[in-house]
């Protein structure tokens, strides 16, 4: 039975929500992500709030309860794609009920939106689960991995994915 799930943007006055979503994320898979809980958990609600108005962010919920969380930008020109996906995290328990597919069709309204074509993301190499959600909902992976920038040290992939006509 496919569950189903809510998904909303957030505007600036849930910023607790997406706080909670966000410091859930990196307490449950550190490793799977850019930020860093320690520094991410000291913003303000001022941060918070500026975060929200400068990017994409939605939330996901399911009876009630957010239980997921996604967010979108414009790339910046270096990453050679219109958008960039990131901080996609569903609570462990409702992973593989669906949720990934609907986070790439909210994907997909907000890149048509926006006049998005060419959307991008970054992957730990060692992130296989993620990678075949990915590749199960049409991403490609580019290239070779490539240095993190933000966990030097590290190594990224980049997966693409052009919006469906």
């Amino acid at each position: 039975m496919k569950l189903q799930f809510k998904a909303e943007r957030a505007a600036g006055d849930q910023w607790r929500r997406v706080a909670e979503l966000r410091l859930r994320a990196l307490t449950d898979s550190p490793e799977w992500f850019a930020g860093n809980l320690d520094k991410e958990s000291k913003r303000s609600e001022a941060d918070w709030r500026k975060l929200i108005s400068n990017i994409h962010i939605v939330i996901y919920s399911h009876e009630g309860r957010d239980v997921g969380i996604m967010s979108v930008e414009e790339a910046e020109p270096i990453r050679k794609t219109d958008c960039w996906l990131g901080g996609c995290w569903i609570e462990p328990a409702l992973r593989g009920k669906g949720i990934t597919a609907m986070m790439i069709e909210k994907l997909d309204e907000i890149c048509g939106e926006e006049g998005w074509q060419v959307q991008g993301l970054g992957v730990w190499p060692d992130n296989e689960i993620a990678i075949r959600a990915y590749l199960s909902t049409g991403w490609k992976k580019r290239g070779e991995p490539l240095p993190s920038r933000s966990k030097p040290g590290q190594m990224y992939q980049i997966m693409v994915r052009e919006l469906p006509s």
